[in-house]
């Protein structure tokens, strides 16, 4: 399985991008939020990958951050999500947006995705909210909204201070926050994700 590229963006597109790496070139599909973050052709580029294997097919999924990476996994888990489907979720609405509106079970925001419907909105609520926090007191989190505890704020502060984007740093706060180690390890362990 591979699970990163990095090498030379060769193309990109909408809907995927060509990444050269020691001489082969890689397809991948990829989100319209991947695709805004990609640089320019001809820049080095790092895709976090996720490898499909259907009957007669054998596709890579590309990835700007491990956290979308990861979202992506949770969704195909939910019952008539399909690759397609939860990638054109992903472009859809920013990540920390889509993680907001699975949390707060907010079948509206959800149902303006193309291809989900008022069904298929309540059914990745129901399965992912609590996976993602939803009732695990973590509501500060993916809001704008300051931080619900000191230590959560002196997290994220540290992280985006790294220069971590934000939506991933809130993946990876909600990693964390059932847990809430001392923030040393905290912060330690939080890196150690991001940079997967």
């Amino acid at each position: 399985m591979i699970g990163r590229l990095r090498g030379l963006l060769i193309q990109k597109h909408p809907n995927s991008a060509l990444v050269e790496c020691g001489g082969v070139g890689y397809v991948c599909a990829i989100s319209l939020s991947t695709y805004g973050l990609l640089p320019e052709p001809g820049t080095e580029v790092i895709l976090h990958t996720e490898t499909l294997l259907r009957e007669n097919d054998l596709s890579l999924l590309g990835f700007a951050s491990a956290p979308e990476r990861e979202l992506y996994r949770w969704l195909v888990k939910v019952d008539g999500i399909g690759p397609r489907l939860a990638l054109s979720a992903l472009g859809a609405l920013p990540l920390e947006e889509l993680i907001q509106a699975i949390r707060g079970r907010d079948v509206k925001t959800l149902t303006r995705i193309p291809g989900v419907g008022k069904k298929s909105a309540e059914k990745i609520c129901f399965e992912l909210s609590e996976k993602l926090g939803g009732s695990a007191g973590l509501e500060g989190l993916g809001t704008s909204a300051a931080p619900q505890d000191r230590w959560e704020s002196d997290l994220r502060s540290a992280l985006t201070n790294l220069g971590f984007k934000e939506d991933a740093v809130i993946v990876a706060i909600v990693d964390l926050k059932a847990e809430k180690p001392p923030l040393p390890e905290a912060i330690r362990r939080a890196l150690k994700a991001l940079q997967r």
